[in-house]
């Protein structure tokens, strides 16, 4: 039993009955991913796993008592090819490193001789810790989302306990920064407890240590912030008036900048080129005007800040250089060549393999595209595609069929929170493993099915004689959404 474990434990056994505050807490546990709640051996329990079995003992004990769910038939024919890519993917673990067994070269999961080489394809204990982790968070995405069609659920709160827990991200990165700067005590081992996991929390950059908070390092606590920022961002551009979402875009912002990490820039200007594109070709002229003064503030207080820091920090300003300097030339560093060589080998296995991948936790990639390519192979990227089809038009269809603003905020928030997520992850990250991913995207699907599922209803139960016209309009709608 570790610390964190002592403290986050008795906090859900305490809820185990309230569904709603467990999945506020997967949320809050996913800020501790280098955390252990509890160490069996050398595997350390991530501790956003600890309320969504819970939540998943609940759902099993709710169905089985009779409970059904009124949209849970929309959700199911929306995550259908996730859940069929999920069972390949298990699959796959099991058959390909016997089929291709010494064949071909891959990167493992974990070092075992000391020394990170590439090593025959054979089963290892990989396969099942990976299958671990895949299927956990594969029921917790569809668990969540099918109980989230349940009425009377406010959704918001998820979405604003999601910004929460990217506020409580903020201030440990902050708490470590003082550390570094001013030697405020900071305990490292209490938040990097997971035996199972590397953890480079001494890296510097200049004269300053590189943040990474409660995160195994500063791309990963970067990557997860892009994710908050992106919802953030979004939600406040399309109208949203709560505090909440803006102090967790200016905050995250500010710590991003502070941890020294190209995946976060590069994440933040991909981002930004996003939005700029969708809002000035597609979005409504209302979000247009808040686009361009956002860029036009950001524009001027950055201006604003390269004139005046050198006049006023000589020493911050020659800091700053320095780091960008180093963040700039990162190609022309050794671990930008290591992680582009593991990523060209994990493309080469998918071919040696003839498409059908080495096997889920067989190879280690650097980033997401070319670890999907050598683990599920062509077949499982297709299913992922037809999957990411479904999830756009679904979203789009409920978006034009609410007539309320709150759930379509929340579709707002979930679908950029996903993005960022996912950018930051093709970047730099071998797989998305933090259960606030696949709970975003459970609320996102849920929130949709929802206002789905309220119009039907609301067309059958109107007088007949009005029920036409509103249904033709609806069709008209659907037909505009699915093919723009």
């Amino acid at each position: 039993m570790t610390g964190f474990g002592l403290l986050f434990l008795p906090i859900c056994l305490y809820f185990w009955r309230s569904p709603i505050r467990l999945l506020q807490l997967v949320l809050i546990g996913s800020v501790f991913p280098a955390a252990a709640a509890i160490v069996l051996g050398g595997f350390g329990v991530m501790p956003a796993l600890v309320p969504a079995s819970l939540f998943m003992l609940y759902f099993i004990l709710s169905l089985t008592l009779g409970e059904r769910f009124p949209a849970e038939k929309t959700v199911l024919s929306v995550l259908w090819p996730f859940m069929a890519v999920v069972t390949g993917a298990i699959v796959s673990s099991l058959l390909m490193p016997r089929l291709f067994e010494g064949a071909i070269l891959v990167w493992p999961q974990k070092i075992s001789s000391g020394i990170f080489v590439k090593q025959p394809l054979a089963p290892n204990s990989g396969n099942y810790t990976q299958d671990m982790y895949l299927l956990a968070n594969a029921a917790l995405a569809v668990t969540a989302a099918v109980y989230l069609t349940r009425p009377g659920l406010n959704l918001r709160r998820l979405l604003d306990t999601y910004f929460i827990s990217g506020l409580i991200a903020v201030a440990i990165a902050l708490w470590q920064f003082a550390n570094s700067v001013a030697h405020v005590p900071f305990p490292s081992t209490f938040f990097l407890s997971n035996p199972g996991w590397a953890l480079l929390s001494t890296q510097t950059m200049g004269s300053l240590t590189r943040l990474n908070g409660t995160f195994s390092e500063p791309s990963s606590l970067a990557g997860y912030l892009c994710g908050s920022v992106s919802a953030a961002a979004w939600v406040i551009f399309n109208g949203d008036k709560a505090r909440l979402p803006r102090a967790m875009l200016y905050s995250g912002l500010l710590v991003i900048l502070l941890c020294t990490s190209a995946t976060g820039y590069a994440t933040l200007a991909i981002m930004a080129a996003i939005l700029l594109i969708h809002s000035f070709l597609v979005a409504a002229p209302e979000i247009k005007r808040r686009v361009a003064t956002g860029a036009l503030i950001a524009t001027v207080l950055a201006g604003f800040a390269i004139v005046t820091v050198p006049l006023i920090a000589p020493g911050v300003a020659t800091e700053a250089q320095e780091i960008f300097g180093a963040t700039v030339n990162k190609q022309q560093s050794d671990s930008y060549a290591a992680r582009t060589t593991s990523d060209h080998d994990s493309m080469t296995a998918m071919y040696e393999s003839d498409g059908l991948g080495v096997g889920w936790g067989s190879n280690r990639s650097s980033s997401l595209g070319p670890g999907l390519c050598a683990s599920v192979g062509v077949w499982g990227i297709s299913g992922l595609l037809v999957f990411g089809g479904l999830l756009l038009r679904h979203v789009r269809i409920a978006r034009l069929l609410s007539a309320d603003a709150g759930p379509r905020m929340v579709m707002h928030g979930c679908a950029a929170g996903l993005l960022g997520t996912l950018v930051a992850t093709m970047l730099s990250g071998p797989t998305i493993a933090s259960p606030d991913f696949y709970l975003l995207l459970a609320l996102l699907i849920a929130t949709g099915a929802r206002v789905r599922h309220e119009a039907r209803v609301a067309m059958f139960t109107q007088p007949p004689s009005r029920r036409s016209a509103p249904a033709r309009f609806s069709s008209a709608q659907q037909m505009k959404g699915g093919s723009s």
